[in-house]
C-alpha cells in the first residue's frame, strides 16, 4: 500500500456521491478512469480495483432518479448502434471461442451503456465541451509525459500507455494521441485562461512528439493523415504547398540527422516490409482475418476467433510460429462479425462523418453556432486519425470511438435548436478573468 493509492481511492469515493447526485459528473469521472487510467499508475491495491464498475452502478443508480435526462435522440447513429450490438449478442451466442467471446462481450456492451448514457445526459453545448475536456486532457497527460521522456532520454525507447489497459502498448497509445491532437486545439481556441490556453497547446506539442517515439508505423502514418488537417485550418494553410517542397527535399536528411538510428530503422521497413518479421506476421494476420469473415459472412465467428489452431488452419504454408489478433480494425470486425458486421460498423462510420459535415455547414451558417462547427470539425479529424491508425491495429471497438459518435449525435441535436447555449462561446467564458485578449483569428481555427 502506498500513498498513491491512498490518496486516488480517496478521490474516487468521493466523487461516488457526486455521480449518483448528478449523473452526468458520473459520466465524466467514468471518462477520466477510462482514459488516464489513475488506479494503474499506483502499486498497491488500487491498481486491480474495479473503480470504474463502482462509478458506473452510482451513475446508473443516479440517473433513474435525475431529471436532467433527456429523450435518446433518434438518429440514425443511433439505430446503428443498436443493429451492431444485437448482432454482437447473436455472434457471441454462436461464437466459436465461448469464453472469450463472452468476456469480450460484456466489456463492450458496457462502452455501449456508457455511450448511450451519454446521449442522455449530455444535450448540453457547455456539459458537452466539458465532456471533451476530460478526454482530451486524460488522454494528453500521457502525451505530455511521453514528450517530455522521449526528449530528456534521446527518444532511444517506446513511448508505451499504462499497462493491462486498452491503450497499453506502442500502437494503441499512439492511436488515442492521434485522436485527442486535434480536440486539444480545438479547446484552446475559446479557452479564455491563459495557463489552460498553453497547457493545452504545449500538450499538443509534446503529443506529437510521443507519437513519433512509440515507434508504431500505423501511428505515424496516422499522424500524416491528422496534421495536415490541421494544418490546413490555420492561418497558414496558403503555405501548405511550400512546406510539402521542403519536406520533399530536406524531409529525410532533417530525419536521420535528429532521429535515433532506431527509429530509422523501423520506419525503414515500411519499404522492406518482406524482410520484417512483425509486417509478415501482421500480412498473415490480415489474411486470415479476411479468410474468417468469408467463410462465416452473415454473422461472424464471434469475439476473440483468433488461435493457434485457425492460423494453422488458414495459412499452413506460413512459416511464422506465431499468431495474434486481426491487426486492423477493418478485418477484425469483418472476422468477428461477418459481412453483416462489417457493413453496419461502416455505416456506422460514414454516418457519423456525413453529420459532422452537415453540423459544419449549419453552422457556417449562423455565427451563434460557430464553436459547435469548430467542435464538429475537431472530430471530424478525430476520426480521420482512428480510420488510418487503425488499418494497422484492433481498436474495432476503442471506447473513445464510440464516445467521438455520441458526441456527434450531441452537435446534431445541439446545431438543430433555435438558440444553443454555448458553453464554449467567447460571452459565457467572459465571466472568467482574463490576463491578455483572446485573439478573434486562432491560429488553428478549429
Amino acid at each position: 500500500m502506498s500513498v498513491r493509492d491512498l490518496v486516488v481511492t480517496a478521490i474516487i469515493v468521493a466523487l461516488l456521491p457526486i455521480c449518483f447526485a448528478y449523473p452526468w459528473k458520473g459520466v465524466l469521472t467514468w471518462s477520466w478512469l477510462g482514459y488516464m487510467n489513475p488506479h494503474r499508475l499506483t502499486w498497491g491495491f488500487a491498481r486491480t480495483t474495479q473503480f470504474a464498475l463502482f462509478v458506473a452502478i452510482a451513475t446508473l443508480l443516479g440517473l433513474a432518479f435525475t431529471k436532467e435526462k433527456k429523450r435518446l435522440p433518434a438518429t440514425i447513429e443511433v439505430v446503428l448502434l443498436f443493429m451492431l450490438w444485437g448482432l454482437f449478442l447473436v455472434s457471441t451466442i454462436f461464437a466459436r471461442q465461448q469464453a472469450d467471446a463472452w468476456e469480450q462481450f460484456d466489456k463492450i456492451s458496457k462502452i455501449f451503456l456508457i455511450t448511450i448514457v451519454t446521449m442522455v445526459l449530455f444535450q448540453d453545448a457547455k456539459k458537452l465541451r466539458t465532456l471533451v475536456y476530460v478526454i482530451a486532457l486524460s488522454l494528453g497527460y500521457y502525451g505530455l509525459k511521453g514528450g517530455v521522456w522521449s526528449i530528456m532520454t534521446g527518444g532511444g525507447n517506446q513511448v508505451m500507455g499504462p499497462e493491462g489497459t486498452f491503450i497499453g502498448g506502442n500502437t494503441e497509445i499512439g492511436l488515442a494521441l492521434n485522436m485527442i491532437l486535434p480536440l486539444l486545439l480545438y479547446l484552446a481556441v475559446d479557452e479564455p485562461r491563459i495557463w489552460l490556453r498553453q497547457l493545452l497547446r504545449v500538450t499538443f506539442c509534446f503529443s506529437i512528439v510521443a507519437i513519433l517515439f512509440t515507434y508504431s508505423r500505423g501511428a505515424v502514418l496516422g499522424l500524416a493523415a491528422v496534421l495536415p488537417l490541421i494544418f490546413l485550418k490555420s492561418r497558414a494553410r496558403l503555405f501548405v504547398p511550400l512546406l510539402a517542397l521542403v519536406v520533399a527535399f530536406f524531409g529525410q536528411s532533417a530525419l536521420e540527422s535528429v532521429m535515433p538510428q532506431e527509429w530509422l530503422e523501423r520506419m525503414g521497413t515500411v519499404k522492406t516490409y518482406e524482410q520484417d518479421l512483425s509486417a509478415r506476421m501482421r500480412l498473415n494476420s490480415w489474411k486470415v482475418g479476411y479468410a474468417l469473415g468469408m467463410d462465416y459472412p452473415f454473422i461472424g465467428a464471434g469475439f476473440r476467433p483468433f488461435t493457434p489452431e485457425v492460423y494453422h488452419h488458414y495459412t499452413p504454408e506460413e512459416t511464422i510460429n506465431d499468431w495474434q489478433d486481426a491487426h486492423s480494425i477493418y478485418l477484425q470486425v469483418l472476422a468477428e462479425h461477418g459481412v453483416t458486421g462489417f457493413v453496419l460498423y461502416m455505416l456506422l462510420i460514414l454516418s457519423t462523418l456525413v453529420t459532422l459535415r452537415r453540423v459544419m455547414r449549419a453552422a457556417r451558417r449562423d455565427p451563434s453556432k460557430e464553436s459547435l462547427g469548430r467542435m464538429a470539425h475537431a472530430l471530424e479529424v478525430s476520426m480521420v486519425g482512428f480510420l488510418v491508425s487503425g488499418v494497422f491495429l484492433s481498436m474495432s471497438y476503442f471506447d473513445l470511438f464510440f464516445h467521438l459518435i455520441a458526441i456527434a449525435v450531441m452537435l446534431k441535436v445541439l446545431v438543430r435548436l433555435p438558440a444553443p447555449e454555448l458553453a464554449a462561446a467567447p460571452a459565457t467564458a467572459a465571466s472568467l478573468p482574463r490576463q491578455e485578449p483572446i485573439p478573434t483569428r486562432p491560429l488553428v481555427r478549429f
